[in-house]
């Protein structure tokens, strides 16, 4: 019982996480904000042939989602990813029920005892698996089932999991035994490498032709369009144009910001309640604490830390370097922040590099975890072990090996090897850059006491600086940012009544940009980031092409204009155009070189045409390169079954049109066996094949997305 109760305790967060550990296309995130999708829900947020997908399902599934992995995904990237889990499960269940798949009890039993995390939770007193304590468990489950109703139906949820996953599998293995290539497949494969010809041609690239001696017409687009109507389909897309106001911080904010800095360095004179007179409290130039001065006064604390020239910003690191000590510097502004740097100290022809060894006595568990020693002793020890070593510095390693708690350094023997003064703690590194070689002693640091052996100092010298540094980011005011949703709010009234978002920002001489194809669904936006508010506006049954609406983002408020639809179905003729034309052109261009290509030789077709000549040799199907000319594989494909010495019809190649005459063929010899070949074409065939599969099961799969009942 005392096992049960241990599990039970924790059994939802035990399971989810095995199921999700064993489900191999489980969601991997989570919701940032699950409150927007918990909208006022229908029956169901989609059909896959027909089956339902049930709106309070989805809804559970994703806030499980959300408890389990915490926030590392937007609600629109977790929404998006709920839908493909359960599209990817209807379509797979459906074709486990055509395929008779069934996965037997002692399968998912095995899962269950084997998963990792199981076997520790059911374990002897000794740390060994008990299987019987598994089975227990599992009993005591289904019989307090009525008692404790979320333990039950985690566990069977668990069961449901593994039960998909090892179906997911089988199936994964049916379809991959059913790709076997054959002795002949194989052997097509090594000659595509391996067979070679030779040939002359003659070829007139299409640059050679002027566009304006074929015309491509919108009928001949459409025409293509309807031809390769696969390859043009589109889903249902929506257009916009927008102006963004960026809350950005106007120029007396970074004065304002400038100045507060500029007043921290100073002394300053301030009244004293308590003993009703003026105090004079020291400012970052007199302070005696410049680390304690930076802390209160940063947004971002950073310790007083040593630099090298090359660790600072290059615009200031060479007056920081020059600087006295004591001095400050700033207010200095980079990107959006202003910085005030004191130097604190500074250091001239300091070794670039040092190795040195050290021993660790630790006294401090919260530093260095497994420390027993007290400070006392940890110094007692030290000292004594420092006692034998000055007798017999041959000893240091054994030393290490029987006495530090820095096991990272142990199998090095306690050596850390060329760092540089700022890489170590300061008091491990004044010690070892301002001693000389072979010289040993002892520091203590937050870490314990070091009994160190300086081994190496670089010849070559640096300086150091030791800065304070404060520094303050500038922000919008309220003010700024009043006066920024003053003007945007102005600009979006006068685009509505205008109702032309274009013509309003030309006016105020702002720039308007366009976002086109924003696809439901899909709600990152070129120029904007991830803005699903705006794409839900835009898919809304209410908004009409033309409307115009302000949307109020903490980074800037944003204007946008719907300003045109693509319905699904062929690309639109005028978008379709920059991608076919081209293609058109080569083919209308080739059909105008074919007519001209005439001759009994390649001489004479070379001079009737106006094509150049050329030769290449030894190519392969496999590798079909035409110097200077790219990849050309029916080209060469047409090389290869041409007579020998006789000249081939024009070809349509990727660069031009083209007539070969093979010169010579050379075929690869045979080969005893095949089976690497065959094994190369089964590996290339099974790539990536049940990312395909799901694929193509969802093109012939009847997919109703329902989605927009839950406010997406």
């Amino acid at each position: 019982m005392a096992i049960l109760g241990k599990i039970q305790k924790s059994s939802g967060a035990l399971i989810i996480v095995i199921g999700l550990a064993l489900f191999a296309f489980v969601i991997q995130g989570l919701i940032k904000n699950s409150s927007s999708l918990f909208r006022p829900s229908q029956e169901y947020v989609g059909k896959i042939n027909g089956e339902k997908i049930p709106t309070k399902e989805f809804q559970q599934y994703i806030a499980q989602m959300q408890k389990q992995m915490g926030t590392q995904m937007s609600s629109n990237q977790i929404m998006r990813q709920a839908w493909d889990y359960f599209v990817n499960k209807k379509l797979l269940e459906d074709e486990f029920k055509k395929t008779g798949i069934m996965v037997a009890p002692d399968r998912i039993f095995d899962q269950i005892k084997n998963n990792p995390y199981i076997r520790k939770q059911f374990t002897t007193a000794q740390g060994v698996f008990d299987e019987n304590q598994l089975i227990d468990y599992m009993e005591k489950v289904n019989q307090a089932k009525n008692e404790n109703p979320q333990a039950y139906e985690n566990w069977v949820k668990l069961q449901k999991d593994i039960e998909e996953a090892e179906g997911q599998k089988i199936f994964d293995y049916l379809v991959k035994g059913a790709i076997n290539p054959t002795i002949k497949e194989g052997e097509w494969a090594y000659r595509k490498e391996a067979d070679k010809v030779s040939f002359d041609f003659v070829t007139v690239p299409y640059s050679q032709i002027p566009d304006s001696v074929v015309n491509v017409t919108d009928e001949d687009i459409k025409n293509y369009l309807k031809q390769h109507a696969d390859l043009y389909h589109t889903k249902e897309n929506r257009d916009i144009l927008f102006v963004k106001f960026d809350n950005k911080p106007s120029k007396s904010d970074y004065e304002a910001v400038k100045q507060k800095l500029a007043a921290l360095i100073e002394d300053q004179v301030v009244f004293n309640p308590k003993t009703n007179q003026n105090d004079t409290v020291p400012g970052f130039l007199h302070t005696n604490d410049p680390e304690a001065f930076a802390k209160k006064y940063s947004d971002q604390f950073r310790p007083v830390f040593w630099y090298t020239e090359k660790d600072l910003p290059k615009d200031v690191a060479d007056t920081l370097m020059k600087l006295p000590k004591g001095a400050v510097f700033g207010p200095y502004l980079r990107k959006n922040v202003f910085y005030l740097y004191k130097i604190v100290d500074k250091k001239e022809n300091v070794p670039a590099k040092a190795t040195a060894s050290h021993i660790l006595f630790a006294f401090d568990p919260q530093t260095v975890p497994g420390a027993h020693l007290t400070e006392q002793e940890a110094k007692q020890k030290a000292d004594s072990v420092l006692a034998v070593l000055k007798k017999d510095p041959s000893k240091f390693e054994e030393m290490v090996r029987k006495f530090s708690d820095d096991k990272a350094s142990v199998p090095k023997g306690g050596k850390y090897e060329n760092f540089a003064y700022n890489k170590m703690v300061e008091p491990f590194s004044e010690f070892v850059f301002s001693h000389k070689e072979g010289d040993m002693g002892i520091v203590k640091t937050r870490f314990g006491y070091h009994l160190i052996r300086v081994d190496d100092l670089d010849k070559n010298k640096i300086s150091l600086v030791k800065l304070a540094e404060i520094n303050k980011e500038v922000t919008p005011s309220d003010e700024t940012l009043d006066s920024i949703y003053s003007i945007a709010a102005q600009f979006a009234m006068k685009a509505k009544n205008e109702k032309d978002l274009a013509k309003t920002a030309k006016e105020e001489h702002r720039q308007a940009l366009p976002v086109k194809k924003i696809f439901r669904y899909e709600s990152h936006l070129p120029g904007l980031g991830d803005k699903p508010e705006i794409v839900r506006w835009l898919y809304n049954d209410k908004t009409e092409i033309g409307d115009i609406k302000r949307f109020d983002t903490p980074e800037a408020y944003i204007v946008v204009q719907y300003t045109g639809r693509t319905p699904e179905g062929l690309m639109p003729v005028e978008e379709a155009a920059i991608l076919v034309k081209p293609k058109i052109l080569a083919e209308k261009k080739f059909e105008y070189i074919k007519a001209k290509m005439k001759g009994n030789s390649l001489d004479e077709i070379a001079k009737n045409s106006g094509g150049q000549k050329g030769h290449v040799d030894d190519v392969t199907l496999d590798s079909p390169m035409i110097p200077g000319m790219g990849k050309e594989p029916v080209v060469v494909a047409v090389a290869f079954v041409t007579p020998m010495g006789k000249i081939s019809d024009p070809v349509q190649g990727n660069y031009g049109a083209f007539v070969v005459s093979p010169t010579k063929k050379t075929p690869a010899p045979k080969l005893d066996s095949y089976m690497p070949y065959i094994a190369q074409q089964k590996q290339k065939e099974t790539s990536n094949l049940f990312t395909r599969l799901l694929e193509a099961l969802k093109k012939k799969a009847k997919i109703k997305d329902n989605r927009a009942v839950l406010g997406y």
